[in-house]
């Protein structure tokens, strides 16, 4: 299931597609559906009963990538060939009281939204429509006193600024806190304190 389909971009054009311009949008949704999971950090298109290769190191804890963490479930556990039992899930990682070793563990699992939400089904949309407005190799045009950008032909194919702004809420962060503690004696940053003062 794709974020949005041909009659999705047709609803929003307000007007019909016309046969030969199906090929052009369908390979426009599949490239803008690439473009904003990568820019989400998450695959958002519902993937049903996919495997996933993870390594372990020789830990109880299995992190599951944040990619695949949205409404992920996970049917099953594979290690070394043998299905692995005794495991607990809590949205994050898998854990196993007796450790997961060094093999590559390989996990059944689905995840993505069973239902597109509908706001990036609107910038999946959008950017379709603002591809097919634009003429190859333009990047931007203006019709009131006329003004055209051109740039490379394949830089229009990118996520807009509004684009990237409304899909702010739905971006994994990539940077966690670090805390750093020294050593030693503290360090002050406060000026002496004078006995004048």
């Amino acid at each position: 299931m794709p974020l949005a389909n041909t009659e999705d971009v047709a609803a929003r054009l307000g007007r019909p597609v016309l046969l030969d311009e199906h090929p052009r949008i369908a390979a426009f949704l599949e490239d803008v559906c690439g473009l904003i999971e990568d820019y989400c950090g998450r695959d958002m298109d519902r993937r049903l009963g996919q495997s996933i290769t993870l390594y372990p190191a020789n830990s109880c804890v299995l992190p599951i990538p944040l990619r695949y963490r949205t409404f992920l479930t996970v049917a099953g556990a594979r290690q070394d060939g043998r299905e692995v039992t005794g495991w607990t899930f809590n949205g994050r990682q898998l854990t196993h009281k007796d450790g997961w070793g060094e093999s590559a563990v390989v996990l059944t699992a689905s995840w993505g939204y069973e239902v597109v939400p509908a706001s990036v089904r609107a910038v999946a949309c959008s950017e379709v429509i603002r591809w097919l407005a634009l003429a190859p190799g333009i990047g931007r045009e203006r019709v009131g006193e006329v003004e055209v950008e051109f740039s490379a032909p394949s830089s229009a194919q990118t996520l807009s600024q509004a684009s990237r702004t409304s899909l702010t809420p739905y971006r994994r962060s990539r940077i966690g806190s670090l805390t750093l503690r020294r050593q030693g004696t503290a360090l002050t940053l406060r000026r002496p304190v004078d006995s004048h003062d």
